[in-house]
């Protein structure tokens, strides 16, 4: 989280988030305050039961997950799914799998705007090191990554500036 408090810390015409916020704390355990606050919420190559609420797969998890998104506010994620990864009810991610999560998201408010096969820039605006040994692995037939962003309809009286935005990893 070093890294991204920093670039966080940035002005924000240099792509800072001033009111960035930044936990460590499992989805499930995060306080009701947090309900509907974030402008943005990232979720990046998650695993373990981070994993199984942004696909969907844990009720509970994804509700966490949703719950967090304010009026007009996103959910991002990058997500990858092999056989290997072993998760219960799915074994990779194609059109069909993405299609069910998009519509468990929907379930909860949150509206498609992109469901796509992730690319090499994504991958690197991720900055993320997994999304690196991705990157490599695709350009051989490896791991296939999926980006899914959603938003969720809705008035918002705050300004721009006043949400926060949570990255999950």
């Amino acid at each position: 989280m070093a890294e991204s408090s920093r670039r966080a810390a940035r002005l924000a015409r240099k792509g800072g988030r001033p009111n960035a916020l930044f936990l460590a704390s499992s989805v499930e355990q995060l306080p009701s305050a947090l309900d509907r606050a974030a402008d943005l919420v990232t979720v990046t190559f998650p695993w373990g039961s981070l994993l199984r609420g942004a696909l969907g797969l844990d009720a509970a998890l994804t509700d966490a997950i949703d719950r967090l998104v304010g009026p007009c506010g996103q959910l991002a994620m990058l997500v990858s799914v092999t056989p290997r990864d072993r998760v219960e009810g799915l074994d990779q991610l194609d059109d069909g799998a993405v299609a069910e999560i998009v519509a468990r998201h929907a379930a909860r408010g949150l509206r498609c705007t992109e469901a796509r096969p992730a690319t090499a820039d994504d991958l690197a605006a991720s900055r993320s090191t997994w999304a690196r040994r991705i990157a490599v692995g695709a350009s051989r037939g490896g791991r296939p990554a999926w980006r899914v962003a959603f938003v969720r309809e809705g008035r918002s009286d705050a300004s721009p500036d006043a949400g926060s935005a949570t990255p999950l990893r």
